[in-house]
């Protein structure tokens, strides 16, 4: 626990706060506007039953407005079963929509065409709802249309007088991104609203389907013109194409080629097989050669498959055989063995002579096919003479022939458009690039007015407006708190002094002082000074110090102590600072380290925990384990702000200083409550620190004498001597 010294120290330390506070908080009196509030409730009762009444006889007596929707689904309705059956690119009916497009399409909906209609089917003429010649002509409405201020309603065409107001019922939208048309009609009949919304909606489709008929049936009328005129073109183009071929003699043959060009193809289609049959006798003979030079005559297919070959072929395997079956038994000397040896060389002589011969034969053929390819090649030179010749010709005509050909395809393309365009044009079913996805029925309940929510909200809109009305005029008046900004509020003891040079009745609002804090005294029941044991005695203040505080914009700063520590003071400093209260924001901080007795009545009264020590105190705020909000406490019988002392054993005095300025910049008064003068010097101390020092519970006139004297002396500006004087039964104040 710090000691008193510390403290002592801490407040002979020069004051120079490093932060400043510019801003003066301002505290809201909850209890004191509940009390405003209750002692103005009639002002919050009385209109909010009225406005429940009106709004109730609104909306009972208001006719109900009905409100039927129709939704419309935007989409090409094309499919392939009535679409043609060709493949020519995109059509035009393939309607794609946009945001645009969407737009154009609610202006459709809500034109004057598609009205009179409606109005002609829902039979609106003379109904009073939309027609206002049904209702008669009113005096106003007369003189309007004397002074010609007023159309006169007899001169409009019967749908002219009921489009404007079917338009104002009607209401036609497309939600955001979508490709849906939402109408909407209102009307005081149920069932004629929904008949009116899916009118137009069924009006509208029909609209579509129309427009697509007589686009087709335009279109179909110029197909019409256009078709004559292809149909002259290509028979004047046809008739040249005939002339000119008959003129240049380029007949056609085959696969429509002219004769020579015809003759030309045959000749080179057989010198190509003239050169392929040449190169595959070549190609065989000089492979039969190699073969025959390689001794492989058995692998020739030609030489193979001649008859004669094959017999010697037989022959010379014979001799090979009986050549070995004799060499087993017999020497190669023997006259058998070289008679058998001849054989075989015989035979094999013959089957060379016979592949030479194969071969030959194949040159033969090589050379006869080599002679046709020459043959060809020159008949083929021959024709190309004469086909030169026609090109010339044959190029104008294959141009007449173009042209004939582009005639014939543009006859042809609109002829199928004009099939299709007659076929759209008596179709008594085009679809439209539309579809109803939701039709309108009679709603049951009306869309205005809503009367539960209109009840509801218009309650509490007159309840809540009064309300503010109330707390507003109760806060500017100033009953529930002080206005930020303002400037710091002085109690009446001490305020009027200090801004009065002329100490206007400074006896009589100590009096009150007195008398308001020997009866919070009272209420906590402890031994105190009663009101009429109290004297204050008065003497002149000195306001140059309460002046300079309030000019610095800072809270009063007042030293309280006594000379005896007695509960008869404890209790007059709590009464006093309750006092406080009344007329401004005061704390109180309590300096006492060894156990104050105002700490001690808080307790008893409940107003404080009855552990203090484990409440955060001045000493925990100091060194920085705790924060203004957790060492400020309120009594529970005032407005009175308290600090204990806490419980830290040391701590920084520079710190103090910070403290208590930054308390001053929030609260009007700062109470500092000291030990007795008796036991410690803590008083005399703060005394030049301070606005005021106020002396409590004074015991005998030199211990009162004494105890002024001293606090004068430390430098304390004023001093106020609250307590029992001798020999006088009525309160009195004395001040030094």
């Amino acid at each position: 626990m710090a000691s008193a010294p510390a403290v002592e120290r801490a407040m002979n330390h020069p004051f120079e706060p490093d932060v400043s506070f510019n801003e003066n908080s301002s505290e809201l009196d909850l209890r004191a506007l509940g009390r405003a509030i209750r002692r103005k409730k009639h002002w919050i009762i009385w209109p909010t039953l009225v406005t429940f009444v009106l709004v109730g006889l609104y909306v009972t007596l208001t006719k109900p407005t009905y409100t039927a929707t129709a939704q419309v689904l935007l989409e090409n309705q094309e499919s392939f079963l009535p679409r043609p059956l060709r493949n020519d690119g995109p059509s035009s009916e393939n309607t794609t929509f946009d945001a645009e497009s969407v737009g154009s399409q609610v202006q459709l909906v809500t034109s004057r065409d598609i009205a009179r209609r409606a109005i002609e089917k829902l039979h609106l003429v003379g109904n009073p709802e939309f027609d206002p010649l049904a209702k008669g002509i009113g005096p106003i409405s007369r003189a309007l249309i004397l002074f010609h201020l007023k159309r006169n309603p007899t001169n409009i065409p019967p749908q002219d007088r009921v489009i404007d107001a079917f338009a104002k019922r009607l209401t036609v939208f497309s939600p955001t991104k979508t490709r849906v048309l939402t109408v909407e009609f209102r009307s005081h009949d149920a069932d004629l609203a929904a008949r009116a919304a899916n009118t137009i909606v069924n009006l509208y489709i029909q609209t579509q389907s129309d427009a697509k008929r007589q686009r087709a049936k335009l279109a179909a009328a110029s197909l019409q013109i256009q078709i004559d005129d292809l149909q002259k073109r290509l028979t004047h183009a046809a008739d040249a194409v005939e002339r000119y071929r008959s003129t240049s003699g380029l007949l056609a043959g085959s696969n429509n080629m002219t004769i020579s060009g015809q003759q030309l193809a045959d000749l080179n289609g057989e010198l190509s097989k003239a050169r392929t049959a040449e190169a595959d006798v070549q190609a065989k003979t000089t492979l039969v050669r190699e073969m025959i030079h390689a001794g492989r005559i058995s692998d020739v297919a030609e030489v193979a498959n001649n008859d004669l070959v094959r017999r010697i072929a037989e022959q010379v395997v014979q001799a090979k055989a009986q050549l070995a079956l004799e060499s087993r038994t017999l020497l190669p000397e023997h006259p058998r063995i070289k008679e058998l040896n001849a054989q075989v060389a015989d035979l094999e002589s013959q089957l060379k002579k016979a592949a030479a011969n194969t071969a030959r034969t194949l040159e033969n053929n090589a050379r006869i096919a080599a002679a046709r390819v020459a043959n060809l090649q020159t008949a083929i030179n021959q024709q190309k003479g004469s086909v030169d010749r026609s090109n010339a010709n044959e190029v104008h005509l294959r141009e007449l022939e173009h042209v004939a050909q582009a005639y014939r395809d543009q006859l042809d393309a609109s002829m199928a458009k004009y099939q299709e365009a007659v076929a759209r044009e008596s179709s008594p079913a085009t679809p439209a690039d539309a579809r109803i996805i939701t039709r309108a029925v009679a709603p049951d309940q009306p869309s205005f007015p809503k009367k539960a929510p209109m009840l509801i909200f218009g309650t509490i809109a007159a309840f809540v407006l009064s309300s503010a009305t109330v707390i507003s005029s109760e806060l500017l008046a100033g009953s529930g708190g002080s206005v930020p900004g303002s400037p710091i509020r002085q109690p009446g003891s001490i305020g009027n002094v200090a801004l009065d040079r002329e100490r206007q009745a400074p006896v009589k609002q100590l009096q009150d002082l007195g008398h308001s804090s020997s009866r919070n005294a009272t209420e906590t029941g402890e031994k105190q000074v009663s009101s009429a044991a109290v004297a204050m005695a008065a003497t002149k203040l000195d306001s140059g110090v309460l002046e300079k505080s309030r000019a610095q914009a800072r809270g009063a700063r007042i030293v309280a102590t006594s000379t005896q520590a007695r509960p008869e003071a404890a209790a007059a400093l709590l009464g006093f600072a309750r006092g406080l209260a009344g007329d401004g924001r005061p704390v109180l901080l309590d300096l006492d380290a060894s156990g104050s007795e105002v700490t001690r009545l808080l307790q008893e009264e409940g107003s404080a925990s009855r552990n203090t020590a484990g409440i955060a105190g001045l000493t925990d705020l100091l060194t920085g384990t705790a924060s203004f909000a957790e060492v400020i406490h309120r009594d529970g019988k005032s407005r009175l702000h308290y600090v204990t002392f806490g419980s830290a054993a040391e701590f920084d005095p520079a710190e103090l200083d910070l403290a208590l300025d930054a308390l001053a910049q929030t609260y009007d008064f700062i109470v500092l409550a000291a030990p007795a003068l008796s036991a410690s010097a803590m008083a005399t101390s703060l005394a030049s620190h301070v606005d005021l020092g106020v002396l409590l519970d004074a015991g005998e006139g030199q211990q009162r004498d004494e105890g002024q004297a001293a606090l004068l002396a430390a430098g304390a500006p004023e001093v106020v001597v609250i307590g029992p004087t001798e020999g006088r039964e009525g309160p009195a104040l004395h001040v030094a």
